[in-house]
């Protein structure tokens, strides 16, 4: 027996009722119940079981955000962003992302240490990356069913 990826599973139940329980719904508090189960479905699906491509991504920015911050930081504190990326591991896409991200945190520990000036200019590429990965989070949203879930 194949076992399916939790993304197949929640595609496969989607279908389902999409398909064959929603035809036999007949009232319209029933099926706005429906729709929003699926709305729910649609939006978990990407966070139980995390696509390897997003999370190269923002591992990608991540580190790219950290090597532009270790270059405006003293050397010693560069030394330790910079001993934190060599020891963030190659993969899986999510134990390299969760280490980045502990890379990411501890960073902005070392940075709190600075003069407010020195400060800012350190911390905006972590600014930028964090602006660019809430993008990258939202663009996995389904397309809303309000309005099915509205209409009933």
């Amino acid at each position: 027996m194949t076992m399916l990826a939790p993304a197949q599973l929640i595609d496969g139940v989607v279908r389902t009722l999409l398909e064959s329980v929603l035809p036999g719904v007949t009232t319209r508090f029933a099926r706005g119940q429906l729709y929003a189960a699926v709305e729910v479905l649609r939006n978990l699906r990407d966070r139980v079981d995390p696509r390897a491509e997003l999370l190269d991504a923002e591992s990608s920015s991540a580190v790219a955000a950290l090597e532009r911050v270790a270059a405006a930081l003293p050397a010693d504190a560069a030394a330790k962003v910079r001993a934190a990326l060599a020891g963030a591991p190659a993969g899986p896409p999510s134990e390299r992302a969760t280490a980045v991200r502990a890379a990411l945190t501890s960073t902005l520990g070392l940075i709190d240490a600075l003069p407010a000036d020195a400060a800012d200019r350190a911390r905006a590429p972590i600014l930028e990356h964090l602006a660019a990965q809430a993008f990258r989070d939202l663009a996995v949203l389904k397309p809303s069913l309000l309005t099915e879930i509205s209409k009933g």
